[in-house]
């Protein structure tokens, strides 16, 4: 018997800068960050070191907090909450122009591969905030289960 490990859908924002620190970018944004970094703090548990300046938010709908709903239908939450919160700094985010490099990450994990539909609105959001867009998409087998299992259904 399969057990269902919940879907997961994460939406962010990052800019980095080696000119404008993460308060800078926040007064600019005007908005605070989820996360932020300094040139030379460490990334973790690798022993490397940040080489410029990081802001980042962030927008993460979970089945589990969702009456376990899938990764299709977490998607659109997703993308409604995180417009919500970044909508009004985007032209703002754009006005950075080559002081900084923006990147929007569309990350999902999900046991089925969902199918993706951006609206008109969240799209003119990522235009205005200029940069990249990137969709990052982890499947995973179940537990319990066999890649063999999965495929035949």
């Amino acid at each position: 018997m399969s057990q269902r490990f919940g879907d997961r859908v994460t939406i962010y924002l990052a800019i980095e800068s080696v000119e404008l620190a993460p308060s800078i970018l926040t007064e600019r944004l005007g908005m605070p960050p989820d996360r932020q970094w300094l040139i030379g703090e460490g990334r973790g548990k690798t022993g490397k070191h940040w080489e410029c300046h990081g802001w980042a938010v962030e927008t993460t709908v979970r089945s589990e907090e969702h009456g376990g709903r899938s990764a299709s239908e977490l998607i659109p939450i997703a993308m409604e909450r995180f417009q919500r919160k970044v909508g009004q700094s985007a032209k703002a985010a754009s006005s950075l122009g080559a002081s900084a490099q923006r990147y929007t990450v569309l990350a999902i994990l999900a046991e089925e591969v969902p199918g993706i539909e951006l609206s008109h609105s969240f799209l003119q959001m990522l235009a205005d905030l200029g940069g990249t867009f990137q969709v990052d998409l982890s499947a995973q087998v179940p537990v319990g289960s066999t890649v063999g299992s999965v495929i035949a259904q």
